[in-house]
């Protein structure tokens, strides 16, 4: 009876054992659930905020690269306007050396192109002779420098969607206008510099259409047109990508080709023209998912070493029963023998017990026959 009672509190304390292994592996599970998720949730914010700071950052640098290329090329119509040489080639219609020199001067400042052009607008002089003979008379900065006694700036747009951005100035002779310098701005030249597989950037100018931008298609349009023109199977990837973009980064500013991006905003010290960025999520993603994976290899070891913990355990319980059950069973001979023996025993005390009772009625037989 006591080997059983031992039996069963050793059957109810290893129950209770096994049950708390388990409870402890299900308490593991649920704590590093909710540890990946609330890691990939602050990650993401501090990542996304991470790479907004640094488009500001570039936003801010892109800026300061389009301001100083137009301030650069800014002062070059007032220097040719006072260059004797051009005044003289004006005045004598002599423009045999003109445009060697201004070939000089575009090499030496950078500027994409430079154009003499005389009281009727024909270029007369230019740093790319094909243009030599054209007339431009009907072009804004021609008839803007006319008109105005200082440097003017301005944008046409090409047939092509481009803009072409010039400085123009009158060059005077005895205070009469006899022609004007035309210098063009470079700045097609930051779009290819910007260009990039994570981020796309745009210029708008004060009326909000673009006039720079990394994808060519988007010039001369408004951000939001440009942002509506998806290939026919974006609408498909945008419905996909939307509500898992949404779940990980929140409320996305902007989608590109399906993609949630993020937009950044950013003011040009200039005629207020706006800078505007869409950074992909691609790095917030990796950098997010090599932290998780770091997590969930380190909680996939600890499970690991808790399993075999459980599974020694469970040898070890194995072992135990397995004894217990080699001792009951040597138990259960030792009993059988005993019984055995017992009965054994009882028969024969049962024969002695019927050999006596036969002993005394022989004795009493011969009592009485004696008597």
């Amino acid at each position: 009876m006591t080997d059983e009672t031992d039996l069963d509190r050793s059957t109810q304390s290893t129950q209770r054992s096994t049950w708390m292994v388990r409870g402890i592996v299900i308490a593991m599970i649920g704590a590093a659930v909710t540890i990946v998720w609330v890691s990939n949730t602050f990650l993401t914010e501090r990542f996304t905020e991470t790479t907004r700071n640094r488009a500001e950052l570039r936003i801010a640098l892109y800026a300061n690269a389009i301001t100083s290329e137009l301030q650069r090329t800014k002062v070059v119509p007032l220097l040719l306007s006072r260059d004797p040489v051009m005044i003289s080639a004006l005045n004598s219609d002599d423009f045999s050396a003109t445009s060697l020199r201004l070939i000089s001067f575009q090499e030496e400042i950078g500027a994409q192109a430079i154009r003499l052009l005389d009281e009727t607008g024909r270029v007369v002089a230019a740093s790319d002779r094909g243009e030599l003979g054209k007339n431009l008379r009907s072009q804004p900065f021609f008839i803007d420098a006319l008109r105005a006694n200082d440097t003017v700036f301005n944008s046409t747009e090409l047939d092509t969607g481009a803009h072409l951005f010039t400085y123009s100035r009158r060059i005077e002779s005895e205070k009469q206008g006899i022609g004007v310098i035309v210098v063009e701005v470079d700045l097609r030249t930051f779009e290819s510099r910007w260009r990039s597989p994570s981020e796309a950037v745009l210029v708008t100018d004060s009326e909000g259409m673009i006039i720079l931008a990394t994808d060519p298609g988007w010039r001369g349009k408004t951000v939001d047109d440009a942002l509506s023109q998806q290939a026919p199977a974006s609408a498909l990837r945008r419905a996909f990508y939307a509500t898992g973009d949404y779940l990980e980064f929140g409320e996305v500013d902007a989608y590109l080709s399906g993609e949630a991006v993020m937009r950044t905003d950013g003011k040009i010290a200039f005629r207020g023209w706006r800078l505007t960025t869409f950074s992909s999520y691609a790095s917030v993603r990796e950098r997010v998912n090599g932290v998780l994976a770091i997590e969930i290899m380190v909680f996939s070891i600890l499970l690991t070493v808790a399993f075999y913990l459980l599974s020694r355990r469970a040898w070890s319980q194995a072992g135990f029963f397995r004894r217990e059950s080699e001792e009951l069973r040597a138990l259960n001979q030792r009993l059988t023998r005993e019984i055995a023996e017992r009965k054994k025993v009882e028969k024969n005390l049962e024969v002695a017990e019927q050999s006596l009772a036969q002993s005394q009625k022989l004795a009493a037989l011969g009592e009485m026959s004696a008597a």
